[in-house]
């Protein structure tokens, strides 16, 4: 009967532990870590990233980003970064709402070849202000396994969007690294 009892324990602790951390629980977990402000040179926005991450602003990946801000850690010892990337941008779809813009990159991150699986998406209320946010797995020949969140979040004109994007890979240290990432995103402050 104790072989039993402590089977059914071990069972219970190994199940709770391989379960996905939720948006929720990374959001919740306390990390302390050195952090650094960052005024966007504009004053659009301010964020608070971990202290000596490297940091380019402006920063733009395509014609529709109104400005960006891109950051990043040290390499880890397979020398790849966990990142923090915010851009407002101009929705391509015209659209006039937040939630036709999360359904429509919805729609565009299902069909993304670099994704592996679809973690969770939704609604969330992280930041006290309606906003929407992807949970992903992805693989890369050459950055490995890592979680990327992306968060989408108005920009106080109509078709205007933030999107708050962060990496990290998979490592020994994941759930701290992307709980501090969360925390660091938490920060995020329109300003204009």
């Amino acid at each position: 009967m104790k072989f039993i009892g402590k089977f059914i324990i071990l069972i219970l602790v190994f199940s709770c532990s391989s379960k996905e951390n939720s948006l929720e629980q990374y959001a919740n977990h306390p990390v302390k870590f050195a952090k650094q402000k960052i005024d966007y040179p504009n004053n659009d926005f301010s964020i608070f990233i971990p202290k000596n991450w490297e940091w380019i602003a402006p920063y733009k990946e395509n014609d529709n980003d109104l400005l960006g801000l891109f950051a990043n850690s040290k390499p880890n010892k397979n020398g790849i970064k966990s990142i923090i990337l915010v851009k407002k941008y101009k929705s391509s779809q015209k659209s006039k709402d937040l939630k036709s813009e999360f359904e429509y990159l919805s729609k565009q991150i299902q069909n993304h070849s670099q994704i592996k699986e679809i973690v969770d998406f939704g609604p969330t209320d992280i930041f006290n202000q309606e906003s929407y946010f992807f949970h992903t797995k992805s693989k890369s020949d050459n950055n490995g396994d890592s979680e990327v969140l992306n968060f989408l979040i108005n920009g106080n004109k109509e078709g205007i969007y933030y999107n708050l994007t962060l990496s990290t890979p998979k490592a020994k240290d994941f759930n701290t690294d992307m709980a501090m990432l969360v925390q660091s995103l938490r920060t995020f402050e329109i300003l204009k």
